[in-house]
């Protein structure tokens, strides 16, 4: 009973390898790109971005400024970003899941880079499971 036991547990083993039309799958085979973890809650960020006179420039906050911060002291906090590029590379490496407020706030100074730059940088971090959220109020 054990041998018998033994040769069907190898034959349904064996059989799991095999495709429905005989062919043998490996794992080169299984899509290595496709995250099936699931998203963790996260924190959300408020992402501000100006032109700085050369590059674009970026400031990540999580859970946002204060309301009555100002444009002065936003940009010249340490966490300041230079350049589209590095901002993309920061929101890669943020946990699935996450929220970015891409948020200008009436605070006068903020900018929008050209719609190319937006919708690279927000495809960018979707790929990534990052949302990122454009809130532009008009002047």
């Amino acid at each position: 009973m054990k041998y018998f036991l033994l040769v069907v547990f190898t034959a349904l083993t064996l059989s799991a390898c095999f495709t429905p039309n005989g062919n043998r799958v490996s794992f080169s085979s299984l899509n290595p790109q496709t995250d099936i973890s699931p998203a963790r809650p996260a924190a959300s960020y408020e992402m501000y971005s100006w032109y700085n006179g050369q590059d674009w420039a970026y400031a990540i906050f999580e859970n946002g400024v204060k309301i009555s911060s100002t444009f002065q002291e936003i940009t010249q906090d340490n966490n300041i970003i230079v350049g589209s590029r590095y901002a993309q590379e920061k929101l890669l490496e943020m946990p699935r899941g996450t929220k970015v407020y891409w948020n200008l706030k009436r605070i006068q100074g903020f900018q929008m880079p050209d719609q190319n730059t937006v919708d690279d940088i927000v495809r960018s971090a979707k790929k990534s499971g990052v949302t990122v959220e454009v809130i532009a109020w008009p002047n």
